[in-house]
């Protein structure tokens, strides 16, 4: 299978989170969040290099920091720090512009969801191989009703049609990089990069991702973080 290029976007202040610094480098268990998710990138073998971005004013606190926790937790994963933009199609477009023109695939995938473990990318990234771009997503347990600016209901959308979306998306690189010229140069508010290729009428596909594949944003997240992780590396001890 191929290998993709994984831009980690980690500029966020994180404030639900609560702990005053970017939620990025918030300790779970030893390391700072960001290295927990640097380490399942290399354990997924299909990550070739990270290009992780951060706000300007924290680059190079965060080269220092992953410097320190390399050795440890990602050796074999080559990665380099850029600086992040005011929005996250921002920073996206500024880690983009550091990949080369020939790379294969790219992969987008939140610094806060370390979590989303080999089988995900692998899905993801043969769905991408096939339709050009792929998101993880699963369907959505609750129903959903949409709301109006006084709080009320305007329509109950059929559940069986939604899928709460993940990272990673998986982009064919010309086509993620088609996607981001023209976003600059027809501006619109974007949630996501799958949301950028659309733009151009692409068709997306949804792989099967996984609940575990949390993103951390709130204190309850992080205690959450704790359990999952004990339990990852109980049963990566066990597999080793």
């Amino acid at each position: 299978m191929e290998k993709v290029i994984a831009i980690v976007p980690a500029a966020g202040a994180g404030k639900r989170l609560g702990l005053g610094i970017n939620k990025a480098f918030a300790m779970l268990q030893g390391a700072p969040l960001l290295v927990h998710c640097l380490r399942m990138l290399e354990r997924t073998e299909l990550v070739e290099r990270a290009v992780v971005v951060l706000a300007a004013d924290e680059v190079e606190e965060g080269r220092s920091l992953l410097a320190k926790y390399r050795q440890e937790y990602f050796p074999k994963l080559p990665f380099q720090v850029v600086a992040g933009g005011k929005e996250r199609q921002d920073s996206v477009a500024n880690a983009l512009a550091v990949i080369p023109e020939d790379a294969g695939y790219i992969a987008v995938h939140d610094g806060a969801r370390p979590f989303a473990g080999r089988e995900v990318f692998a899905r993801t990234l043969a769905a991408a191989m096939i339709y050009g771009a792929a998101i993880a997503a699963v369907p959505v347990k609750n129903t959903i009703k949409v709301i109006d600016a006084a709080g009320q209901v305007i329509a109950t959308p059929e559940r069986s049609t939604l899928q709460a979306v993940q990272t990673p998306q998986i982009f064919a690189a010309a086509l993620l990089k088609k996607a981001y010229a023209y976003l600059a140069a027809h501006p619109a508010a974007v949630t996501d990069d799958a949301s950028v290729v659309e733009l151009l009428g692409n068709k997306v596909v949804v792989a099967e991702g996984r609940y575990e594949n949390i993103k951390i944003t709130t204190p309850e997240d992080l205690a959450l973080a704790e359990y999952l992780l004990a339990r990852q590396e109980l049963e990566h001890g066990k597999e080793a």
